[in-house]
């Protein structure tokens, strides 16, 4: 990952995704910007990253798209195939690109 991010160009890069999974937020602490994950059954917060670099947020930002993205092309009713991976994959690097 390049070293001259900024927090905003990733907030900027994963804003859609943020608003489409509806899971995650990112706030401004004390401490600096944290991403909280959110579990809409249990009605609480189930992950919370204090992101002391945008290289930190992008990254923890794209194993969270991994993941969406993986449970997206199944929904949890069976396991993933070699295409789902690919699929997955290729969006991750769609964003990783626009990263840099």
């Amino acid at each position: 990952m390049k070293t001259d991010l900024t927090f905003e160009k990733v907030m900027a890069v994963f804003q859609d995704f943020l608003e489409e999974s509806g899971a995650y937020e990112i706030v401004m602490t004390s401490h600096g910007y944290t991403i909280l994950e959110w579990d809409a059954c249990c009605q609480e917060w189930i992950s919370v990253k204090l992101c002391a670099t945008p290289d930190d947020m992008a990254e923890t930002l794209l194993e969270h798209l991994t993941n969406y993205l993986e449970y997206k092309a199944t929904l949890g009713r069976r396991e993933l195939t070699e295409d789902d991976l690919s699929q997955v994959a290729a969006q991750v690097e769609t964003v990783r690109r626009k990263l840099r």
